[in-house]
């Protein structure tokens, strides 16, 4: 009699399509630390998936992903789900919708889940591109070199747990309940950013 074969099953992770973005990155990095990415096109998309955590990706414009996510309903997903403790995680603008509105494109609500506005950062070179250290409060964060691509970010926030300085100091992390959001992209950060994706996802 052979040996039985035991099948690792991956948690799913859905990754909401805001049409803005390339997620080639992002998906292949989450398999790389063990977890099976799901595109979230709309609300139906999440119906018997068993899905563990949201990530809302970067790249993109704040008013062309604020229309997609509501126009596709995801925005309403993205709120309930943050309400209902679970794990949400944002990457660059997926961090800035989270917020009231940008300057960017001024007259476009963001989500609101957090009072505050993205603004335009006083960096000297614009975008701010290249890799920084991050300054947290937390071990598995602070000090930690991460890829930042971004002309807009968010200055303070009470929700802040890390900071990074380009010119300026700007929020680089903020966490809530269950959420966790990002200004850099862990994605394209290497072993160290995929170990802060997992950190979040675990």
């Amino acid at each position: 009699m052979s040996d039985s074969m035991v099948v690792e099953v991956m948690p799913k992770v859905g990754v909401i399509n805001t049409g803005a973005g390339n997620l080639y990155s992002l998906n292949g990095c989450l398999r790389r630390i063990g977890f099976e990415p799901v595109t979230i096109n709309s609300p139906a998309d999440m119906q018997g998936k068993d899905i563990s955590a949201l990530i809302i990706p970067g790249q993109g414009r704040f008013g062309t992903v604020m229309s997609n996510l509501r126009n596709s309903g995801l925005d309403k997903l993205i709120s309930d789900w943050y309400q209902g403790d679970k794990k949400v995680v944002g990457i660059c603008v997926g961090l800035q919708v989270l917020f009231e509105e940008s300057e960017e494109d001024p007259g476009i609500k963001g989500l609101g889940i957090f009072k505050g506005k993205v603004t335009r950062l006083k960096s000297p070179k614009q975008p701010m591109v290249g890799w920084a250290d991050v300054d947290s409060e937390k071990n598995w964060l602070d000090q930690t070199t991460l890829y930042f691509v971004n002309s807009y970010g968010v200055t303070e926030s009470e929700q802040a747990i890390a900071s990074v300085t380009y010119g300026e100091t700007f929020v680089a992390a903020i966490a809530s309940n269950q959420l966790v959001a990002f200004q850099c992209h862990p994605e394209k950060s290497g072993i160290a950013g995929e170990e802060v994706l997992k950190q979040c996802l675990s």
